[in-house]
């Protein structure tokens, strides 16, 4: 998904970049340039899976049951519980 953003993100670019003799065409250029430098910053500072709300919540379940079951489950185990926890939380629409 992030990559058919970037991808976008670039035809955009081209395509104003084509145009810029217009003042509008290189101003939406040059933020298209600039939305492409952050998303490349954000990507090579993360690392993003992309798991369907289902699988996701398999994980999370076995996670779960796997802390409960043992009281010397690595940190690392308690950071992705967390980070999935949240992930689902800001997916889930308030009601």
């Amino acid at each position: 998904m992030l990559k058919d953003y970037r991808d976008w993100l670039e035809s955009e670019l081209k395509l104003l970049g084509n145009a810029s003799h217009h003042a509008y065409s290189f101003g939406q250029a040059n933020m298209a340039k600039r939305a492409l430098e952050r998303l490349d910053g954000e990507l090579a500072a993360g690392l993003y899976l992309r798991l369907d709300r289902a699988e996701a919540r398999r994980i999370l379940t076995a996670i779960e049951m796997e802390s409960e079951r043992t009281t010397s489950a690595p940190p690392e185990f308690e950071t992705l519980r967390d980070a999935l926890k949240a992930a689902l939380a800001e997916e889930t629409p308030s009601a």
